[in-house]
């Protein structure tokens, strides 16, 4: 089920206080639409009904997708990221009215909006999230060789027409530019690097820090 409730918010530009719905949860079986309005960014988004001026607004979601199997938690905090762990390992000991656990579901936590449609993205076409991670470490390497002056602050799987299209990448300056998603270079890594007997569906934070991780992981066991 989707949880939601209305709060007070003001227009920073008028001052104008009106109510803005909050969701605590947000099952996209149940509530295609509103997963339509979150991949839209519409669902953090408040506009003043008197000076039309667009509030965004970012809070803690469970987004959970039942035919799929997967959950995803948001949370920009970090002094909240222990607590939601905590939860997802109580999540995967039971199994309640609210919410239908069992070891097929993907458990992942993020820590932005921009992060929570990719991953959205990625599971609703079959990817693995872990894969996409090290090829976006590549992406970073490659540009800090290619180009020592421009420095990476996020990259993002895009997807067109259905299939992965490109990897598009902001700099810290504020430019965006991007690259071909290369399948090739996606089935090399999988079969490579990803361990065929860890599904990774309990690893919470799969980002290119748990990318960088893995290939660290990697080096000492071939040093050994």
């Amino acid at each position: 089920m989707s949880m939601e409730h209305e709060e007070l918010v003001k227009c920073s530009n008028c001052g104008n206080e009106d109510g803005f719905v909050i969701w605590q949860s947000l099952n996209a079986t149940l509530n295609p639409e509103a997963k339509a309005d979150m991949m839209e960014s519409c669902l953090f988004e408040h506009k003043c009904p008197k000076c039309g001026h667009v509030d965004s607004y970012t809070y803690d979601l469970l987004y959970h997708d039942m035919e799929s199997m997967f959950m995803i938690q948001l949370c920009e905090a970090e002094e909240r990221v222990a607590d939601y762990i905590a939860m997802f390992d109580d999540f995967s000991k039971k199994t309640d009215d609210l919410i239908k656990m069992d070891d097929e579901y993907k458990l992942r936590l993020v820590d932005s909006r921009n992060n929570l449609r990719e991953k959205v993205y990625i599971f609703d076409h079959s990817l693995d999230d872990r894969v996409i991670e090290i090829m976006k470490l590549f992406i970073r390497f490659d540009i800090s060789q290619e180009d020592p002056d421009h420095e990476v602050d996020e990259i993002f799987l895009e997807i067109s027409d259905d299939v992965p299209s490109r990897f598009a990448i902001c700099l810290t300056d504020g430019q965006w530019g991007s690259t071909p998603f290369n399948q090739e270079v996606y089935d090399k890594i999988k079969e490579e690097m990803i361990d065929p007997e860890d599904d990774g569906k309990r690893d919470y934070i799969v980002n290119m820090q748990w990318a960088g991780e893995c290939i660290h992981n990697m080096a000492e066991k071939l040093d050994k």
